[in-house]
């Protein structure tokens, strides 16, 4: 009786390894790290082979960049990007991969916290290096936005279909808990038809590629090109989304304790 289930046993293992496809044993595709920060570099500068200094310019977001490391530094193996008032002017940090480190589809996290303040706007997000068409056109990914006192922070994605033409559908952004003042991970998956926005390893939610017959046009997934990476920390004021500034309340700041970039082989 043995004898035979052990030769039952066996034709059934061989009929299964023959009908399973060439190469069907081989291992799941491996992620490689293709971009890794975790700033533990000597000195109080950020890889500048990396990273540069977010430049000042009119948008809400850039107006008060201060353009200095001062406000942009590591410390204890962490970035600090700050929100200040030095001598009556507001001065804020922000640095970025224009120019060094750039990518398409794969996965990106960043472990990142706040010290929070009225008027505070620290973010984490994507931006193109070929800005064709201008913004929204050339899309945007913000992987992570924080206002003010807020125990939520804002995942979203920018682009002509959604800011021009006022396309809901799909969904172009979600609001969702962070553990307050604590480290969380924020990231995003991003492939050909579809970016997916996560909190601490869990989707919050995505974003498809429609494929739309006139996308040349209605640019609604301007995301098949390179994009770059920005941490920064800004402020509000009277016109802009975190509203009104409160000096008390100053300075604010961001601690980045590291970003990573995979892709699949």
């Amino acid at each position: 009786m043995k004898s035979r289930l052990f030769i039952t046993s066996a034709l059934l293992l061989a009929t299964f390894a023959i009908s399973l496809p060439q190469g069907a044993s081989a291992a799941k595709p491996k992620k490689r790290v293709i971009f890794e920060e975790n700033f533990n570099q000597r000195g109080p500068l950020p890889d500048t082979t990396r990273w540069s200094l977010c430049p000042n310019q009119s948008a809400a977001w850039s107006r008060h960049l201060s353009e200095s490391f001062d406000q942009a530094y590591v410390k204890d193996g962490k970035l600090i990007v700050k929100a200040e008032k030095v001598d009556g002017v507001y001065k804020v940090g922000g640095i970025q991969s224009k120019g060094k480190f750039a990518f398409t589809y794969g996965k990106i996290e960043v472990s990142a916290r706040f010290h929070t303040a009225q008027g505070g706007w620290p973010a984490i997000w994507l931006m193109p290096e070929d800005r064709s068409g201008n913004w929204p056109v050339c899309g945007e990914i913000d992987i992570m936005e924080q206002l003010n006192h807020d125990s939520i922070v804002y995942q979203t994605v920018h682009n002509n279909y959604k800011n021009i033409l006022k396309h809901e559908i799909p969904k172009p952004f979600i609001t969702c808990p962070y553990k307050v003042g604590k480290f969380n991970t924020y990231g995003i998956e991003w492939t050909p038809d579809k970016i997916t926005f996560t909190v601490n390893g869990k989707a919050t939610f995505s974003y498809p590629n429609l494929h739309l017959a006139d996308e040349a046009t209605v640019q609604q997934f301007p995301y098949n090109k390179p994009f770059y990476i920005i941490l920064n920390y800004a402020l509000g004021g009277p016109d802009t989304w975190p509203g009104e500034i409160d000096d008390s309340q100053l300075p604010g700041w961001m601690e980045v304790d590291w970003v990573r970039v995979t892709q699949t082989r």
